[in-house]
């Protein structure tokens, strides 16, 4: 994770925002609307399903969110966009709920040594390594409202469907935190001293321009929806649509050459028995050529 420098104005329309919401009462009229989302509700309809039986402090407290959260119309009261996404946050349980789950065995083993992959959720987190080499495949924070309701058995997939969904919404350019602009941006070394002819540890990184998140991944996931990548895998009876993020299609993962330094070129092969596609990529990530050999 990275730090930003947040201007001062930022700062305070947000202290402003979230104060507006330290009352028991507000967030109770947040959670009737977003329940009725296409159905508007009258003063007094509101105030009897959140059930406040003062009219004058309902009031006050309704007033204190209309406008940046609550839409006043003719027909009565609706959630605005920012109502919905606090709504949203709160029922995700990111600020409420943290059980911890595991460890459970993945397929399949270890890509590095052959050993058993175990996932586990702590802290709101899931990390998914190998018991005997020790080797990280996925390290992540996942809101503790995206697992309920699933069995510990079904926790490695959901996990991985939420960040392979998190990772395409930064590939689209939008953070999953802020909805802020995330860019692109290419690594040729874990420690981004320098670029050299063959990258083990090349990897994407996705920071957004707006707050500190920052996301980093092997290079192939960069490419995970790509026409041409999508097509390869599907020849080879492999359908990336399906959760394959420590699955079939990385255990051999793609390998990066720089092509030329400045500006920094560079191409990435994607390997399967004998088969090899290869994308031309620039510093931003983005495709210039696709060759395939041999041909299909």
């Amino acid at each position: 994770m990275r730090s930003r420098d947040v201007p001062a104005s930022v700062d305070s329309d947000s202290e402003q925002a979230f104060s507006l919401l330290a009352d028991e009462t507000r967030l109770a009229i947040l959670r009737v609307l977003a329940d009725s989302p296409n159905e508007p509700l009258t003063f007094s309809e509101l105030r009897e399903r959140v059930g406040v039986t003062d009219s004058g402090r309902f009031n006050y407290h309704l007033g204190k969110l209309t406008g940046r959260f609550v839409k006043k119309t003719g027909a009565g009261y609706e959630i605005r966009l920012a109502g919905s996404n606090i709504v949203g946050a709160i029922l995700s349980g990111a600020y409420t709920r943290g059980d911890d789950i595991g460890p459970v065995i993945v397929d399949p083993p270890c890509p590095r040594c052959n050993g058993q992959v175990e996932a586990t959720y702590v802290d709101e987190r899931v990390h998914v390594r190998c018991a005997d080499c020790d080797k990280t495949i996925l390290d992540a924070g996942i809101p503790p409202g995206v697992l309920e309701g699933y069995d510990d058995a079904s926790f490695p997939v959901v996990a991985e469907r939420f960040v392979l969904s998190v990772f395409s919404q930064a590939r689209d350019g939008f953070c999953a935190s802020c909805q802020g602009r995330m860019e692109p941006r290419l690594i040729t070394t874990i420690d981004d001293l320098g670029p050299k002819d063959i990258c083990e540890d090349a990897q994407a990184v996705y920071s957004c321009t707006r707050c500190s998140e920052e996301h980093i991944a092997g290079i192939g996931m960069a490419f995970l929806d790509h026409p041409a990548v999508v097509s390869f895998y599907y020849d080879h009876d492999v359908d990336l649509s399906q959760p394959h993020l420590w699955g079939t299609a990385w255990r051999d993962k793609p390998t990066l050459t720089v092509v030329s330094d400045d500006p920094l070129r560079a191409r990435v092969d994607f390997e399967i028995v004998g088969d090899t596609l290869s994308l031309f990529i620039d510093e931003h990530l983005d495709v210039h050529d696709v060759e395939r050999s041999p041909a299909p």
